[in-house]
């Protein structure tokens, strides 16, 4: 059986739109889904006494879980953990090998809740694609169009990332376009980001590639109009150890993309 994704749920708005999502590719991809809830109840969790953190008794809890996995098609792992959130997300990836984490961004205008809430930083040290779905994000899943942010610079990607990638995007039958954002006097020329691309082997022999020079004065608004001008229903960006896992989500370009898209983004951690 295929590795499963992982899917974070709080119960929230967000969290549930991430359920639509991690289940339409979970499907496309005959991947099970393991549903990973943490009670956040410590003393040491350091939002246990603001009262941002709903506590639910364990019948509550069951009854959540299970009007989430009843109408799922595909085979559902529950994990209910009264860990930190860090440590229980990193012990359901050790435990479940997943190839993909997929979590709900509560809300757009307020990008510090992306990290009080996620402990995204655990990424510096679980290199797993992550998709993030922000509340705004389309109803239904559309990612038959996907936009892939890339420079000049080479990257490699693990096999399985790859494997990831391109079964992603082969179960979609994705229309690819990959992005490439220069000063507005420079030069367009996409050519070489998309051969960086292929390199990596994440678009090798797919078809459906396009090629698009995005000019703009700011590198986040420019990749997130090339989204919004392509209609496209997924981002892709690749996250180099240099950039996001040394620095996660604190002041790096693909940081800030998250933070403010309105749409999926998918993060793929590069090798070193």
């Amino acid at each position: 059986m295929p590795a499963p994704l992982l899917l974070l749920t709080d119960f929230t708005p967000a969290a549930d739109l991430a359920l639509t999502y991690a289940a339409a590719i979970a499907v496309e991809l005959q991947a099970p889904i393991v549903l990973l809830h943490v009670r956040r109840t410590s003393l040491l969790d350091p939002e246990a006494l603001s009262g941002r953190i709903p506590h639910r008794s364990e019948g509550e809890i069951a009854t959540e879980l299970s009007s989430r996995t009843a109408g799922l098609t595909v085979p559902v792992t529950v994990d209910i953990s009264n860990d930190l959130l860090e440590d229980a997300v990193a012990a359901a990836v050790a435990q479940h090998q997943p190839q993909l984490i997929v979590l709900g961004r509560p809300d757009y205008n307020k990008p510090d809740e992306l990290i009080d809430t996620t402990s995204l930083n655990l990424l510096r040290h679980t290199p797993v694609p992550l998709l993030v779905v922000p509340v705004t994000s389309l109803a239904r899943p559309n990612l038959g169009r996907v936009v892939i942010g890339a420079d000049n610079q080479p990257f490699s990607l693990s096999p399985q990332i790859v494997a990831f990638g391109q079964n992603l995007l082969s179960a979609f039958n994705a229309a690819i376009n990959v992005t490439h954002v220069v000063e507005p006097e420079d030069d367009d020329n996409s050519s070489l980001a998309c051969q960086q691309v292929e390199r990596s082997g994440l678009t090798a022999g797919f078809q459906r590639v396009t090629m698009r020079g995005q000019r703009h004065l700011h590198p986040v608004e420019g990749i997130l109009a090339a989204v919004e001008e392509d209609g496209a229903g997924l981002l892709i960006l690749i996250a180099r150890q240099h950039s996001i896992l040394q620095r996660m989500f604190y002041q790096s370009v693909s940081a800030r993309v998250v933070r403010d898209s309105l749409g999926p983004v998918l993060v793929l951690p590069a090798q070193p």
